[in-house]
């Protein structure tokens, strides 16, 4: 298939269901319970945001129209490892799709599995594992202002353990279902649909 550059219309189209996955993250601050709640979250993460991220890559199938996705997606999240480690994604997603193919499935999935694992050394691993010592280090008065939720504190704590080896198995097999489930309503509602026209 002929890969076209991005129109404006397109562009639109990444950003509108990049938002989508942007309203589940911010929304997702509800899961702050406890600690097994707040390292569920890329969990959750990677069975929800693939629908948005399929219809990306079945309607638009352009060039550019991944990494988009991901410097919309790293940059409201707001923290300069997640924003480092969507951008890295979304290069990685870029070169995969123009491997696989703009629009095929495979591609998608495998892009997708990336995405949500670098998203999460981004947003979880990079702050409550590799850098815990700078992050936490005032975490008690944090907590104490109510800056900080205590049950942060207490998954970072978890995380150094065998957690963090069960966290990134989740994370994988969470993001290749929901990838599954993308795919089949990809195929049944997009791709079918395209064929009958």
């Amino acid at each position: 298939m002929e890969t076209q550059r991005l129109k404006i219309k397109d562009i639109i189209t990444v950003t509108l269901l990049a938002l989508i996955n942007v309203v589940i993250f911010f929304a997702s601050s509800l899961l702050y319970l406890n600690p097994i709640t707040v390292l569920l979250m890329p969990v959750i993460y990677g069975l929800v945001e693939g629908v948005a991220f399929f219809t990306i890559g079945v309607k638009v199938k352009k060039r550019g129209a991944m990494l988009i996705y991901c410097v919309i997606r790293g940059i409201l999240g707001g923290y300069l490892p997640y924003i480092i480690c969507y951008i890295l994604a979304g290069l990685i997603a870029e070169l995969i799709i123009a491997k696989a193919g703009y629009g095929n499935l495979r591609g998608l999935t495998f892009s997708y599995v990336i995405i949500e694992l670098l998203a999460a050394i981004g947003g979880t691993f990079y702050p409550y594992v590799i850098a815990a010592d700078s992050f936490f280090r005032d975490a008690d008065a944090l907590v104490q202002s109510g800056e900080m939720n205590i049950h942060v504190v207490e998954a970072a704590d978890m995380l150094h353990s065998w957690v963090c080896v069960l966290l990134v198995v989740g994370i994988i097999v969470a993001s290749f279902i929901g990838a599954l489930i993308a795919s089949r309503i990809m195929k049944k509602h997009l791709i079918g649909a395209n064929k009958g026209v």
